[in-house]
Order: structure tokens, then sequence, then C-alpha cells
């Protein structure tokens, strides 16, 4: 007689994200043709000679969701550390098939390395899952540590994920400098432009005071006790922004600056309000900081003309660190508005009614990007709004399997 296990909401997610890969791999499907050589050469080639820490970080990083997600989604039929092999040989797998396949694109390069850096992330992730499921001790007390200070449930779980995701879209590509030159540099660039406000760019500032307030007023409708939280969030916000000095020698500006404080400003100053208000509040901000960013014309010194609008979903932003920072740049704000939205209104009607008006949002921001410069129109940023949009309404349908009415993920 056949065991009937419990269905785990991880199995789709892990099948798109492969196909994903997939797609990813072998961009741009075309020109097929026969390799020169064997299609496994790759595994005794030489090493190759030169390669950046960035194309490192970026091959783990990509696996890394795949062996968290496929480890989850093995959960109920295998034990933790045989969900954990398991999941690291299909990752090891994947990898080992798209490097044989890209031999036989003239366009892309087989790589040991590849395969290797990308068995690590899958490892890695599997690696996360694994010890989740198990509770191990630092897993226990993090888990402890989240609920005395958030709301329990799903709604409270996916404010903290957005927390991480925003966080990641700010220091990404995680490479630290810490020598002397490059705090120096970081820091001289926020100087030189108290010397000279006129050079403010204040939609840019805007643009991040907005975000911030957003993701604070986010954060107390979820925390235990917004009073509570909100020193933490002032924290945590300024290490992260005085973190991103050393990331790749990146300059402070006023703007961030200036916007982090304004922002944390105004979340403060709505603490004490009303909860309706502050979930109104909150997703007010978040959409408006977005949009305005999107909007705002590229700070640099160079003029950068606009460019033809992208209709291929992910070109460009495959092998990128800098893309990856920009896809969570998009992927966070809707999926804060979602979560706002499942705990302001039931499932039925709003879920699709808010899906439509997140498709048409995003594409129409899309396309008043055309005309700015440094900007460029594309369809991959319209389904990473869609995308996260979707996420926590499938996942409150279909991951928990529970009562969609159910107060546990509605705020009190």
């Amino acid at each position: 007689m056949s065991t009937a296990y419990p269905r785990s909401g991880a199995r789709f997610p892990a099948a798109v994200y492969a196909l994903l890969l997939v797609y990813g791999s072998l961009y741009p499907l075309s020109d097929w043709s026969g390799p020169l050589d064997s299609a496994l050469d790759f595994l005794t080639a030489p090493w190759p000679r030169y390669f950046t820490r960035s194309d490192v970080i970026t091959n783990v990083l990509v696996y890394l969701p795949f062996g968290a997600l496929t480890t989850r989604s093995l959960r109920y039929r295998l034990a933790p550390l045989a969900a954990f092999a398991v999941a690291t040989l299909l990752g090891l797998l994947l990898s080992f098939g798209m490097e044989c396949l890209q031999a036989f694109l003239p366009g892309r390069v087989s790589s040991r390395l590849d395969w290797l850096l990308n068995g690590l992330g899958t490892l890695l992730g599997a690696l996360i899952a694994a010890l989740i499921q198990m509770r191990w001790a630092p897993v226990r007390a993090l888990m402890l540590l989240r609920r005395r200070w958030f709301l329990p449930g799903h709604a409270a779980d996916l404010g903290l994920l957005v927390l991480g995701l925003w966080t990641l879209a700010q220091l990404i590509p995680l490479l630290l400098f810490l020598d002397l030159e490059s705090l120096q540099r970081g820091l001289w660039s926020l100087w030189r432009a108290l010397l000279q406000p006129s050079l403010l760019h204040w939609q840019q500032l805007i643009a991040d005071s907005l975000g911030i307030a957003g993701l604070g007023l986010f954060v107390t409708l979820y925390a235990r006790s917004a009073k509570n939280v909100m020193p933490l969030y002032v924290v945590f916000i300024v290490a992260v922004l005085l973190l991103r000095i050393p990331v790749m020698s990146w300059r402070l500006s006023l703007e961030s600056g200036a916007g982090a404080l304004l922002g944390l400003t105004g979340a403060m100053a709505l603490l004490r309000s009303p909860q309706g208000l502050r979930l109104a509040a909150a997703a007010a901000t978040i959409f408006l900081g977005f949009a305005l960013a999107k909007l705002a014309p590229e700070m640099s010194l160079w003029f950068k003309p606009p460019r033809d609008i992208n209709w291929i979903p992910f070109a460009g932003r495959m092998h990128s660190l800098y893309a990856l920072s920009e896809m969570l740049a998009v992927l966070w704000p809707f999926l804060a508005l979602a979560t706002l939205a499942q705990a302001a209104a039931p499932f039925r009607g709003h879920a699709w009614f808010g899906g439509v008006v997140v498709l048409a949002t995003s594409a129409a921001l899309e396309l008043a990007q055309h005309g700015v410069p440094g900007h460029r129109a594309d369809i991959t940023n319209v389904l990473l709004a869609l995308t996260g949009w979707v996420a926590p309404w499938w996942w409150q349908r279909f991951g928990k399997g529970i009562n969609l009415n159910s107060s546990v993920d509605r705020l009190p």
C-alpha cells in the first residue's frame, strides 16, 4: 500500500526556477551547431587563466535558490540529510547538462569552473534548507528571535523575506574592499555633495526617502511592538548604508543619506497612527518610491542616450551581479504590496484584479522610461513585478494549505 505524502509548496517554484536556469544557460537558444571536439572536453580542459570574483559569486548565487527549493520540495519524502544529498546531486547534474549543451552554442563556453561553482551554490542552498528542516541550534535561536519580535504566520515570514531582498539589492555584489582609500572615496563623495547642494538629485532623494519610509511602516505592521522594532529598523538602515561604502568602493551619495534620514523620520511620525493608516501609507510610499526611482534620470557624468525596448525576457541580465541587484529592486516592492493586500483583503477577486493592475502599471512605467536617459524599457521588469505580486497569493493558496480567511495571516 502506497504512502500518501503531504504536498510540498516548493515543488512548483523549484521546477520554474530550474527552467529559468536552463533558459539562462542556453540563451539565445539559436544557432546550434556541432561541437568542434567532444562536448565533455571542458572536464579536462585547463583552468581558465582569468576570472573575476563577480563571476564566481554569480555562478554560486544563481544555483543557491535551486538547492534550497529542491531540498524543501523533498522534505515530506526524504529525511533532511537525504533531501540535501539528492538536491545537491540534481544541481550538479543540471549544471553538467547545461555545460555539455553549451558546447553546441557558438556564443557560449563550457567551463569546469562554472560547473563546480554551480554545484557549490546548490550545495549551500540545500544545506541551508536542510538545517532549517532539522531545526539546527542556531536556526532554532533565530526562530526564537523571530517569534520574540514578529507576529506568527506566513505574512510576517514574507515580510522578513522582503526585508532580506531589499538588503541584497543594496549590497550586491557582496564584494568588500576594506582598504582605507576606498573608504575615503566613499565618504568624500558625500562631503563634496554637501559643499555643492545645487547638484542634489531631488527625484532620487524623494524616491529613496519614500522607499525607506514605506519599508519601515511595512516592518512595523508585522512586529509584535511597532514602538520597539523601530529603533532596530533605524540601526539596520544605517548599517546597510554604511556597508555600501566598502562594497565595490561604492560612494555614499547625499541622496541616499538624506533620503534615509527623511524616510526614517516619516516612518517614525506615523508610528502611533492606526494600523489601517500605516498599511495604506506603506503601500503608497513603497509604490511611489519605486515609480520615482524607475523614472529618475541616471545620475552619471556621461550622457547615455535612450535605448530600444527589450522584448526578450532576461536578455542581458543573466550573467551580471549588477543586473541581479536591479531585478531584486523590482521584485521586492511588489512582493511587499501583495503581502499588504493579503492583510487588507480576502483572496478571491483582489488577487486577480490586483494582478491586472500590476501588469498594466508596470508596463506603463517601462514604456515611460523609453525617453529617459540611461534607462531602457524591459519586459523583464514587467514579468518580475507580476511574479512579486503573484508569489504571496500563490503561497497562501497552494503552498501552505491553510484557510484563506484565517486570522493567522491577517493583521490583528
